[in-house]
C-alpha cells in the first residue's frame, strides 16, 4: 500500500493496460474516468475523496476497462488485489456498499443491454412486467415456468390487476406441470433438477445463491424472447442484485441439469462475510467477472460501423479466452464468419462489402466452424485504427450540431458531410491497413483528448473516513 501523487492531467492508467492488479483510493483530488468509445456509458466517472477505482478489472485479472486521469493535483492510494479483499473482509459493512454499488452498475448495464434491442417500449411496473413473463412462458407452452410466475403473482399481488386472468391461467396448466416446482431442501443446500426456474424476473428476492454443483442460466425477456446474458457454473455467484439493492430480481435464474445451490439470506449476509472471508473474496470475484464480460458485450455493439463491431467482438473474444491483445502467437476461436455475423445480429448474405473486408485481412483465416488469428496484437492494432475512424465521425457529428446555420446553408452542410462520409466508407473499403499504419494513425492524439465531462449518474459513498490506511 502506498501513496502517489498524480498531477493535473496525468494519467493513472490507460483503457486496455492488461497489468491491472492494483485497486486505488483517493485520499484528495479529483480523478475522472473516460473511454475511448465516447458512445460507451460510465456508471460514475468523477471520483473524489475516499472513492475507489479500477476496481472490476483488477479483481477479474482483465484488461482496464477505462481511464482515469488526475482533473487537479492529486494523492492517490495504491493497494494491490489482495490488500483491498483484505480489506472489505474486515469491513463488511463497507464490503455491503461496495456490493450495492457494484450491483447497481451490472445493473445498469443489462439494461442498456436490453435498451438496444427494445428501443419505443415503455416502462412498465413490476405487477405488469411479471404478468407479460407469464404470458411469454404460457403462449410458449413453457408450463412448468408459467405455473411458477403464477403462483408468485397471486402471492404478491392477490388483488392485483391481472388476478382473475393468472387465476384461469393457473387452473388451466396446473394437470400440465411435469416435475417439481420447489427444489428438494437438503440444509444447507436447495437442489434443482433439469430446467427449474430458480426465480423469476421482476419477483423480489431475499437470497443470493453460489452454485455448489451444475449450471444456471441467466435469462431475460425482451420484447416476446428470451436473451441469455450469461451461463453460470460451479463457484459463481447470482442473485445478489436484488439482495444488496432491494430492487425485483433483474433477470430469470433457471437450472440447467442438475444443480445445488448454497442461498445466503440477505439478513445473514453480514455474517456470513465477517465469518467467512473467503465468501467475500468469492461474491467480489464472480461480480466484477459479470460487470466487465457484460461491458465488453455492450461496448462492441455501440460503434457505428459493422466492421468496427466485428473488430470489437473479436478481441473480447481473445479476452474471454485469457490471451494476451499483445500476443503474436496464433489463436483458434470456434466460431466461422457466418457465426460471427450472427453474434451481432447481421445476415451474412447482406454483408457483402464487410466481409470483403474480413477476407482481405491477411492475418485472419475463416474454416468452417473456426476463426484464426494469427496475431492478436495485429488484429487489436486494426481494431483501434477502426475504433479511431468511428471516433473521429463523432466528434465530427457533434461539432456539426453546435453550428447555427441558415436552413439552406444547413441542407448544403448535410450533403457535403453524407459526401464525406461515403468517401471515408469508401476508403476504408479499399484501403489495406497494416498493424503499424494502424498504430501511427492513433498516436495523434491518443493521450491528449481532453476527457468528457459528464455528471455522474450515481454517486458512490464515501468511504474515506471508515478506512484506516
Amino acid at each position: 500500500m502506498k501513496k502517489s501523487l498524480f498531477k493535473k492531467g496525468a494519467y493513472v492508467y490507460i483503457e486496455g493496460d492488461e497489468d491491472a492488479d492494483t485497486v486505488y483510493i483517493v485520499d484528495k483530488g479529483v480523478v475522472q474516468l473516460d473511454r475511448y468509445n465516447k458512445n460507451a456509458p460510465i456508471y460514475k466517472n468523477i471520483l473524489k475523496d475516499g472513492e475507489f477505482f479500477g476496481v472490476i478489472a483488477s479483481l477479474c485479472n482483465k484488461p482496464r476497462m477505462e481511464s482515469a486521469i488526475a482533473r487537479v493535483d492529486s494523492v492517490v492510494t495504491t493497494l494491490t488485489k489482495q490488500e483491498f479483499i483484505n480489506l472489505l473482509s474486515k469491513k463488511p459493512q463497507i464490503a455491503i456498499k461496495v456490493l450495492n454499488y457494484f450491483s447497481n452498475e451490472l445493473r445498469a448495464y443489462n439494461e442498456m443491454m436490453i435498451a438496444l434491442k427494445d428501443r419505443g417500449v415503455e416502462l412498465e411496473t413490476p405487477e405488469e412486467a411479471l404478468y407479460n413473463h407469464i404470458r411469454y412462458f404460457y403462449n410458449n407452452g413453457s408450463n412448468n415456468h408459467a405455473y411458477y410466475c403464477c403462483k408468485r403473482y397471486l402471492e404478491l399481488y392477490p388483488q392485483g390487476l391481472f388476478a382473475s386472468v393468472v387465476t384461469t391461467m393457473l387452473e388451466s396448466i396446473k394437470d400440465k406441470v411435469k416435475g417439481a416446482i420447489a427444489p428438494v431442501i437438503q440444509s444447507p443446500y436447495k437442489i434443482y433438477t433439469d430446467q427449474q426456474m430458480i426465480f423469476c424476473e421482476d419477483e423480489p428476492g431475499n437470497e443470493m445463491y453460489i452454485i455448489k454443483e451444475g449450471k444456471v442460466k441467466i435469462v431475460k425477456l425482451s420484447s416476446e424472447s428470451e436473451i441469455i446474458l450469461s451461463v453460470l457454473k460451479d463457484g459463481d455467484v447470482f442473485g445478489e442484485m436484488a439482495l444488496i439493492s432491494d430492487k425485483p430480481r433483474n433477470a430469470a435464474a433457471i437450472s440447467w441439469g442438475k444443480t445445488v445451490l448454497l442461498p445466503i439470506k440477505k439478513e445473514s449476509l453480514v455474517a456470513v462475510m465477517e465469518q467467512m472471508p473467503a465468501i467475500t473474496q468469492l461474491i467480489f470475484k464472480e461480480l466484477s467477472h459479470r460487470i466487465w464480460f457484460t461491458y465488453i458485450q455492450l461496448e462492441s455493439q455501440l460503434y457505428d460501423k459493422p466492421i468496427t463491431r466485428i473488430y470489437a467482438l473479436l478481441e473480447n473474444k481473445l479476452v474471454e479466452k485469457g490471451v494476451s491483445l499483445k500476443s503474436n502467437d496464433p489463436v483458434k476461436l470456434n466460431f466461422g464468419i457466418d457465426e460471427l455475423f450472427r453474434m451481432l445480429g447481421y445476415v451474412a448474405s447482406r454483408m457483402g462489402k464487410t466481409t470483403n473486408l474480413l477476407l482481405s485481412d491477411s492475418n485472419l483465416q475463416f474454416n468452417v466452424g473456426e476463426t484464426i488469428v494469427e496475431k492478436p496484437s495485429q488484429l487489436t492494432a486494426r481494431a483501434k485504427y477502426y475504433k479511431s475512424r468511428d471516433h473521429m465521425a463523432i466528434v465530427e457529428g457533434e461539432e456539426e450540431e453546435k453550428k447555427e446555420v441558415p436552413q439552406k446553408e444547413a441542407a448544403i452542410a448535410q450533403e457535403e458531410k453524407a459526401e464525406t462520409k461515403e468517401q471515408v466508407e469508401e476508403e476504408i473499403r479499399t484501403a489495406t491497413v497494416t498493424a503499424d499504419e494502424a498504430d501511427s494513425f492513433l498516436h495523434y492524439d491518443e493521450k491528449t483528448q481532453e476527457p468528457a465531462t459528464t455528471q455522474p449518474q450515481e454517486e458512490l459513498h464515501t468511504i474515506s473516513e471508515e478506512i484506516e490506511i
